[in-house]
């Protein structure tokens, strides 16, 4: 009785594990079939503009499909990017995201680390006056920007009251001086991933006569890896699709990013000529392509950056 007994049970249970891999197998493709459809739904605005660009621009105005079957293929709209006259937007737009890369992750890392470690009279109050200027929109700090940049004194014709000229509009230098929030926000990130990390690692690192600089570099920067590459990226993105600043205060296409190019190109076409959608999309295609770029290279910093500013302080 007792092997019959072994043998029922072993039956019995290698069909309850039959049933609950088959249960989850069940869920895993429902799971990817769903994902997939939203996987297409959010890449059809990209496919469209990409298959767009390849069509002729008076096939293009006659289309009434969903999805824009180019026949036959024109490549010429893709090539117009290599034109002397859109390398400079494309350059332009590389400085400026570069730039910003830069100094938004310097000021974040060093504000983050000022909050999370330094005690001084106002420290809560400080913190605090940061959390509510995240809620302020930017749309009612962008009029009071723009007169700040058109009465600024001394450039653009300005004397040294602000009257006179123009300012910084249409001025290159402005694309490199309107640092935006975004980096108090992100030093709010950095200020919690620096509680992950015990205050005991620079005391040793003070005691081995390590200055401030010398424990940013050789201590806080290497373990803070994820978290400042988190910065970095997201800034490097948002800098680089960033249209409107640039169309707002550039009128001149060279001197524009390329983004920004391609909308005041949009507005032109609509202006004076008749447009040319195929060519908008195979250029907003084109400068779509540099922020995918560095999503799939970096986007495991995402998680990891994250679930190091997660630690409660």
């Amino acid at each position: 009785m007792i092997p019959q007994v072994q043998t029922s049970k072993r039956k019995y249970t290698k069909r309850v594990d039959y049933v609950f891999e088959t249960k989850k197998a069940l869920r895993r493709s429902l799971w990817y079939i769903v994902m997939s459809v939203i996987a297409m739904f959010m890449l059809y605005p990209f496919v469209f503009a990409f298959m767009g660009g390849l069509m002729d621009p008076e096939l293009f105005t006659s289309l009434g499909t969903m999805m824009p079957i180019p026949n036959p293929a024109v490549i010429d709209n893709y090539m117009s990017f290599f034109t002397q006259q859109m390398w400079r937007p494309f350059l332009n737009t590389i400085a400026r995201t570069a730039w910003y890369t830069i100094v938004n992750t310097y000021i974040a890392v060093t504000l983050g680390y000022f909050m999370a470690r330094k005690s001084f009279w106002g420290k809560k109050q400080f913190f605090m006056i940061i959390i509510i200027a995240q809620l302020i929109p930017g749309v009612l700090t962008l009029i009071p920007t723009f007169v700040m940049m058109a009465r600024f004194p001394l450039v653009g014709g300005n004397n040294i009251f602000g009257v006179g000229g123009s300012g910084f509009i249409n001025n290159p230098a402005v694309l490199f001086i309107l640092i935006g929030g975004g980096q108090l926000m992100n030093a709010i990130l950095f200020r919690q991933a620096m509680f992950s990390l015990p205050p005991s690692f620079e005391e040793a690192a003070e005691m081995d006569g390590c200055g401030y600089f010398q424990t940013m570099m050789k201590v806080i920067l290497p373990m803070q890896k994820p978290i400042i590459a988190f910065i970095a990226m997201t800034s490097a993105i948002n800098t680089w699709n960033d249209w409107f600043t640039p169309f707002l205060y550039i009128s001149d296409l060279q001197y524009n990013t390329l983004p920004a190019y391609v909308g005041m190109l949009v507005t032109r076409f609509h202006e004076f000529t008749r447009p040319n959608y195929a060519l908008v999309f195979a250029l907003s295609t084109i400068s779509t392509l540099p922020p995918v770029v560095i999503f799939l290279a970096f986007q495991r910093n995402i998680v990891q950056g994250l679930a190091s500013a997660g630690i409660k302080g």
